[in-house]
């Protein structure tokens, strides 16, 4: 099975039941097997099956009763498959889009968060960091605070525009976020870029700011689309 760090784990989930409904392997009426069951099968977390599941729900093919488990709600044809596996490019296509508008913006809205850094500010974020170390070091999720300190920095820089803009993002990456960031390892580098970022900050160097943000949004992509951004 192709690995979790190259897209979002729950699509490539998603298709891959499809496939087995599209194949017949899946009948209309049959129950998928346990969360449990699916995640072993899959490698991957149980939250990644729930939202499949969702998105497979949204698109009438399955149906979760509650108590019961989860149901095939109809056979797929081809038509209908290829425009399931379209969805799910126009979805990835839209990630893509993302991070180029990211590694654009974000960068430079660093470095002029550097420039104008004051230490309440700073210390704000060192809190935020360091929460977020913590809830990784337990396991936790902390995709809320990796958005928290986006949006602290975008603040940083003065201008009202760009914590909108920021807010605006949040709100189309949250889903892919929380994937991206839950495998223990990638926790790890992102906070990692964070420190680093913080470090800039701290020396009020807007160069150095600009290129932490460049290699951790690099970074970040390349955990949610599988694509190196340097080749």
């Amino acid at each position: 099975m192709e690995s979790k760090s190259a897209k979002t784990v729950h699509q490539s989930v998603a298709r891959q039941i499809a496939e087995l409904i599209e194949s017949g392997n899946l009948k209309k009426g049959d129950k998928l097997p346990a969360e449990r069951t699916l995640a072993e099968r899959f490698k991957v977390s149980r939250s990644s099956i729930r939202e499949a599941i969702k998105s497979l729900a949204q698109k009438n093919l399955v149906e979760s009763r509650r108590g019961d488990g989860t149901y095939i709600l109809a056979d797929m044809d081809a038509d209908i498959f290829d425009a399931f596996i379209t969805a799910f490019s126009d979805q990835k296509k839209r990630i893509n889009d993302i991070f180029q508008f990211r590694k654009v913006i974000e960068p430079e809205i660093a470095a002029l968060a550097a420039s104008s850094m004051d230490e309440e500010t700073l210390n704000r974020m060192k809190v935020i960091v360091c929460d977020q170390q913590i809830k990784a070091r337990t396991g936790k999720n902390s995709s809320n605070l990796d958005a928290q300190l986006h949006l602290e920095i975008a603040r940083a820089t003065g201008n009202s525009i760009f914590p909108e803009m920021m807010q605006a993002l949040d709100r189309i990456m949250t889903e892919s976020r929380s994937e991206i960031l839950q495998p223990p390892a990638r926790q790890k580098a992102s906070i990692a870029a964070h420190f680093k970022i913080l470090e800039a900050f701290e020396n009020r160097d807007p160069a150095m700011a600009r290129e932490a943000m460049r290699q951790h949004i690099a970074e970040v992509e390349e955990a949610a689309t599988g694509h190196d951004s340097k080749e």
